[in-house]
């Protein structure tokens, strides 16, 4: 039998009356007996030369919320979703170091894109340089890491060819399409994913003046019919993007009407999905609807979040661990939608709430934890789940991993409903927490999360607590991580 915790001698408990539930430590095996426990109260005590283990059950007044979990087929995660930004002008080539590595450690990102932004359409390839347009940091700024460095530690590389001079002038198409098929001889053979601009015809007043927009995308589309297939007769194998706005599927079919025959050299379609507004049409639980008429229109399966998170507005906590709950669900959202690849945007540096770590790269923030947390578990097939608070799950293989954001202010007594999803046992539980609100930038914390197998008329369920504002588990909301087999 495996144990939670070995002890050799000397450990004293208090047990005043037995009850019905098991608790197991997070790294238990499913139905490792810790100790038979009364719900008011057990303790463990062990000398400093045992193995130290202290598991406290609080006792919660409050009615529990329940998560139940779909036993039906699922919808595959791609692993490409858990992609970041690379913003360039943001991190100085003397930063990537740093930086790649906290997205491996911290995010566990699968993707990096390049140059993360409006940076590509100012970028000067021959020079690792930005034009006057786009230096944000004045003459004098640092550049950002050149392709090769990039390439050397990206997992999965994505660059983007420039689109802005197409857009305000069609003359400049026929350069353009050069330029981009000499990147893709260049670095085709390590790149796959190539997107033309970064959507630079929705910007410059597009979004709110009409004509505008119609005439960028006129110009647009045209620059597509020309970049595309010069991009592809310089190797055949990559996979080639253009830009549209989510919510107007309308535009993507006279973009296709535009670009013709041309057309048939674009493979997907890049899209911003912001999401989580007031504006109803960019909720992120419309993303499933909004990407299946993106596709209809465009007559593409491959769909490219490639600049993506929850809109800023309502982050309405400094310390992210509001955003890195409304991450968790945007992140599902997006696994519904069958969106194939993903770039969080922004990592690091421009949002605190947002970002996945300090500035300095040394504490992680708890949107990058939890971020990690989804792409490390939220694998193999998302599952649908309902109940009376907020969840995520996926199945991978036999385990199944459940994502509980606490939703509730103060203490919330959360319980899995296992019967009937054929899971028995709990192999791990942790929690993430902030040390409150308050500073923006606080370092998320993960613990260890009591729980409980609890057998009730009901059925049997594992059971935990959220947000209890306790000594060693903050004062913010809490998102727990529970893996059941």
């Amino acid at each position: 039998m495996r144990r939670c915790c070995e002890v050799r001698k000397n450990f004293f408990f208090v047990n005043k009356k037995e009850a019905k539930k098991t608790l197991l430590h997070p790294d238990c095996g499913a139905g490792t007996p810790v100790a038979q426990f009364n719900k008011s109260f057990l303790l463990l005590f062990f000398k400093k030369e045992a193995l130290t283990c202290l598991l406290l059950l609080i006792s919660v007044q409050a009615q529990a919320a329940t998560v139940t979990i779909s036993n039906a087929p699922g919808i595959p995660i791609s692993p490409l979703l858990y992609g970041v930004n690379y913003v360039w002008d943001k991190v100085p080539e003397v930063e990537f170091a740093p930086f790649r590595g906290s997205m491996r450690e911290i995010a566990h990102a699968s993707l990096m894109r390049y140059l993360g932004g409006w940076g590509a359409e100012a970028y000067d390839w021959s020079n690792n340089t930005e034009s006057e347009f786009r230096k944000s940091g004045g003459p004098g700024a640092m550049p950002g890491a050149a392709p090769e460095a990039f390439l050397a530690a990206a997992p999965v590389p994505s660059f983007i060819t420039p689109s802005k001079a197409g857009v305000a002038d069609p003359r400049a198409d026929e350069d353009i399409a050069r330029q981009s098929a000499t990147l893709v001889t260049q670095y085709g053979g390590r790149v796959k994913y190539w997107e033309i601009g970064n959507e630079w015809w929705l910007q410059g007043g597009a979004k709110n003046n009409t004509q505008t927009r119609a005439r960028n995308l006129e110009n647009y589309a045209r620059l597509v019919a020309a970049v595309a297939p010069a991009m592809k007769a310089a190797n055949p194998s990559i996979i080639i993007f253009a830009t549209a706005d989510w919510v107007s599927p309308e535009d993507i079919t006279e973009m296709r009407q535009i670009a013709g025959p041309a057309w048939d050299s674009v493979d997907g379609i890049s899209l911003h999905t912001y999401c989580g507004t007031i504006d109803p049409r960019r909720r992120c639980e419309d993303l499933p609807a909004g990407v299946a008429a993106v596709r209809a229109a465009s007559g593409k399966q491959m769909i490219y979040a490639s600049e993506w998170s929850v809109t800023r507005g309502l982050n309405l906590d400094d310390d992210g661990i509001m955003n890195a709950a409304l991450t968790v669900a945007a992140l599902r959202d997006m696994a519904f939608a069958g969106i194939q690849l993903g770039a969080y945007w922004p990592p690091v540096k421009i949002v605190d709430s947002s970002a996945f770590v300090s500035a300095d790269y040394q504490a992680p923030y708890a949107t990058g934890i939890a971020f990690g947390w989804m792409s490390r578990y939220y694998e193999g097939e998302a599952l649908r789940t309902g109940g009376d608070v907020p969840s995520v799950a996926a199945r991978d293989g036999k385990i199944v991993t459940v994502i509980v954001p606490g939703a509730a202010p103060g203490p919330e007594h959360v319980r899995i409903l296992l019967t009937g999803t054929g899971l028995h046992e709990v192999v791990s539980a942790q929690v993430l927490y902030t040390e409150g609100s308050g500073r923006a930038g606080r370092p998320g914390h993960v613990g260890i999360l009591p729980t409980v197998l609890d057998d009730e008329p009901g059925g049997q369920y594992a059971a935990f607590d959220l947000n209890p504002g306790t000594p060693g588990r903050g004062a913010a909301d809490e998102i727990a991580l529970i893996r059941l087999d």
